[in-house]
């Protein structure tokens, strides 16, 4: 803004001092808006505002911009979050809890904080900072503050803000006595600007060695009344200390130590790289997973963390949370909230990513025609431009295949008579922000922007079905695209539950998709493929590179494109990506490797879990379960087969399935209360109410055969064997008292306590309030039509306790 005022005043200045008589037009054109004073120019708003000018002048619009193709819905935008294994996170979720704490004593936290990573601490899941200033104002902001507020005062800091700016408010609270807790997030780095060193470590910037600032000495010398350092993952030490210590007089400071996890887990693979080039393995590696079986879609675990590595999958039962263990770093953080027990641990022995793929044969495309293509090089130097936009996720690999694509451009065969323009926008790309990558080729001496303009490019590539949706906009009106089946789950659509209308999917966004592109669209399981022949889903934007080759889409020779591969990556990478490069090829002209994941008839399975669930009549149930099966099939003949035998094993599996006839006849209210729309939530809302996920309901769900079948297909392929530990909290309500205790069960454990079904009339207070939230639901589904909110917010009565309580009483007992 100062620039631009400056400009004015330089442009008014020189026409008085010639005597120039001149219409100017900046801020505003005639009586309408001009070019915008903030939010930066593109080449949309450039043109837009020039063509203003020509009409005021009566010349007429320069040029016409292209409306670009837009889907007709707003999608839901991916919120910047902390990246995986990112030590913030454990501090905010514990803040979040300290402000619930503190809101039963009607005390109001009142948060500060300034620039560092931590800034995303006011965005969803925490929203934990009310204000967000300049580096180090922090303190000062809270300093302000304190003088007109009795409640407690928490400032986050970074430690290189401390030593920037920050150790001055600190010594001015001590000098003013003010009641601030001071939260220094050291993570060994300045990792906002690119993880320089700071002077805690010992090493200054230009890699001398340097004498170690200790923080907690600095801090204790200025006199505040108490100061404690603290790992950021021991949760209960934390949380304890947090509410302790802010209810305390005067100026704290905690210093939250533990390193960037981007530094951290960077170097952790790097490492693994090495083993695996040389064709050595991992001795153990760790997997965290969720039993959907278990899972109640809470979602109190992405509340609490915001972690990227959750992700969603679908079952009978509707959405569910899953860890994805392509984002997943293993920091075991979202067990450790402890509100259901659903988290496991698997521990694989001698781990390797390809090297136990026994079952198919690494694909190795071979004899690959050589495709036409669409705007050669030689069109391009006769003056037709050619534009290509790459988006998708930053950690995705997009950036890696723009360098790719740059590279190829400096080649193109050797030829001196076409120009290019890259530009890479990557935004928060370390935090699972959007990143966006444009090239342009053009005839020699002509000129252009970096930026591709709406309905400019011939062509998108994007290995995220979401990301690719949101930027068709560049397309032009005969450009092609090339998008992923999938997408990674933003954090907006885990935070959505739904409520108010169906969140996107990929089904429907794929569909939609379909019909405003038609076959200038290509869908591609890349990500799928990459991860079962790769071992790696990221190497899927490899892959899209080799899909738009063998298309003729990109005016690159094949040497052009290997060569710049290998002008890029690492050679540890390299084989890799040229494998994924390939197999693009061969799956954009439907030569891609067949599929090692069985397709089991899940009601065979089902039929194997009943056997097991029982002592003595196995067989007996799987024929009682056919014939209930049967009976509810006739009843929703538009649901599908495997999902109404879920709902009848899950009723049998409980109880022996005493009350299926009841499920049954209140299956058919519900056909004559909803309409088919409707007919698929409030039936699985109702399943629901017939059982407890009570301990014994779940020990039978942690051993069941389904989640046998479903660890045999993730792990036997990674190493040499692997081994689960349960994270469990088992509870029982006994008399007036509640017992609660971390435990793994050993499976003996688990099978012995499957058939301890008597525990339930022995204990008749045990879950006695869930049977009570379920009964509250089937009285509200089966008493009246409801629409689709209302029947949402019954579905949303979710999770373990304390969670199904509280959803409970602000919906069936308001």
């Amino acid at each position: 803004e100062e620039k631009r005022g400056f400009l004015e005043t330089e442009i008014y200045e020189l026409c008085a001092r010639h005597n120039l008589k001149l219409k100017i037009f900046g801020k505003r054109i005639g009586d309408s808006e001009g070019f915008p004073i903030h939010g930066g120019l593109n080449y949309e708003i450039v043109v837009d505002k020039i063509s203003l000018v020509m009409n005021t002048l009566g010349l007429g619009a320069c040029h016409t911009i292209p409306k670009g193709i837009v889907l007709e819905e707003a999608l839901p935008r991916r919120l910047p979050t902390f990246c995986p294994g990112c030590p913030h996170r454990e501090t905010l979720s514990l803040l979040k809890d300290l402000r619930g704490h503190l809101k039963k004593q009607n005390i109001n936290l009142i948060s500060h904080g300034d620039v560092g990573c931590y800034s995303l601490s006011f965005l969803e899941p925490f929203k934990e900072m009310h204000n967000l200033s300049a580096m180090g104002q922090g303190g000062a902001l809270g300093a302000g503050v304190d003088l007109f507020t009795t409640n407690p005062s928490v400032v986050l800091m970074g430690d290189s803000t401390f030593f920037h700016s920050g150790i001055t408010d600190i010594s001015n609270s001590v000098q003013m006595n003010h009641d601030i807790t001071y939260i220094i997030l050291d993570n060994d780095n300045t990792a906002m600007t690119g993880h320089q060193f700071t002077p805690r470590t010992g090493q200054s910037v230009e890699g001398f060695i340097r004498p170690s600032q200790d923080m907690l000495k600095l801090v204790s010398a200025l006199g505040v009344n108490e100061a404690i350092e603290v790992n950021p993952s021991d949760r209960y030490f934390y949380q304890n200390l947090l509410r302790e210590i802010i209810s305390k007089k005067g100026t704290k400071v905690i210093i939250s130590n533990k390193e960037c996890g981007l530094t951290f887990h960077g170097k952790k693979k790097a490492q693994e790289r090495k083993l695996f080039a040389k064709g050595e393995t991992v001795d153990i590696q760790r997997f965290y997973q969720i039993n959907t079986d278990a899972c109640e879609d809470c979602r109190a675990c992405v509340e609490m963390t915001g972690c990227p590595g959750l992700s969603q999958a679908f079952d009978p039962y509707g959405s569910k949370v899953i860890i994805d263990p392509q984002i997943c770093v293993a920091d075991s953080y979202c067990t450790k909230i402890k509100v259901c027990p659903s988290f496991e641990l698997v521990e694989v022995a001698n781990f390797h990513p390809t090297k136990y793929k026994t079952e198919v044969e690494a694909f190795a495309p071979t004899d690959l025609p050589a495709p036409m293509i669409k705007k050669s090089l030689e069109d391009i130097a006769m003056g037709e431009d050619f534009r290509l936009v790459v988006t998708g996720v930053g950690g995705s690999g997009v950036t890696t295949i723009s360098r790719v694509l740059a590279e190829a451009a400096k080649s193109m065969g050797g030829r001196s008579d076409i120009d290019f323009k890259f530009v890479d926008q990557k935004g928060l790309a370390q935090r699972n922000g959007n990143v966006t990558s444009h090239l342009a080729l053009f005839k020699l001496g002509k000129s252009h922007a970096q930026v591709t303009p709406i309905g400019g490019a011939d062509l998108l590539l994007s290995p995220d079905l979401l990301d690719g949706s949101q930027h068709l906009a560049f397309l032009s009106l005969s450009g092609m695209a090339i998008i992923d089946e999938k997408f990674q789950v933003p954090l907006s659509i885990l935070l959505d539950k739904g409520v108010e209308k169906v969140p996107v999917n990929e089904l429907v966004l794929q569909n939609k998709l379909k019909n405003l592109l038609g076959d200038r669209l290509s869908l591609l399981s890349m990500k799928e493929v990459c991860e079962e022949q790769l071992g790696k889903s990221v190497y899927a934007s490899a892959m899209i590179l080799g899909a738009a080759y063998q298309r003729g889409l990109l005016p690159f020779e094949l040497n052009d494109l290997q060569t710049a591969f290998k002008r890029t990556m690492k050679k540890a990478e390299l084989v890799n990506n040229l494998a994924a490069f390939d197999l693009g090829r061969a799956l954009s002209i439907g030569r891609g490797p067949i599929s090692s994941i069985t397709n089991l008839d899940q009601t065979q399975v089902l039929k194997q879990s009943l056997r097991e669930s029982s002592i003595f009549n196995g067989n007996t149930l799987v024929d009682y379960f056919e014939l209930k099966l049967g009976e509810l099939q006739r009843l929703l003949p538009s649901i599908e087969l495997n999902h109404l035998a879920q709902y009848i094993h899950d009723i049998i599996i409980y109880d022996r399935g005493v009350h299926l006839d009841r499920f049954l006849a209140d299956v058919l209210s519900i056909t004559k209360l909803y309409g088919l729309d409707l007919q698929r939530i409030a039936v699985r809302t109702l399943a629901k109410t017939y059982f407890i996920k009570d301990e014994v309901y779940i020990a039978h769900m942690m051993i069941s055969p389904m989640r046998r079948q479903k660890d045999l297909e993730t792990y036997t392929t990674l190493g040499s064997g692997f081994s689960k530990k349960f994270i469990n909290r088992p509870g029982f309500d006994i008399g007036p008292k509640k017992i609660e205790f971390d435990f793994s069960p050993r499976p003996w454990m688990l099978r012995a306590m499957r058939h301890a079904r008597f525990l339930r009339p022995l204990l008749p207070s045990w879950h006695k309030l869930e049977r009570e939230i379920a009964l509250g639901i089937k009285q509200r589904l089966l008493g009246s039509s409801l629409n689709y909110s209302d029947l949402k917010r019954l579905e949303n009565i979710k999770g373990y306790r304390e969670v199904r309580y509280a959803e409970a009483s602000a919906t069936v007992f308001k």
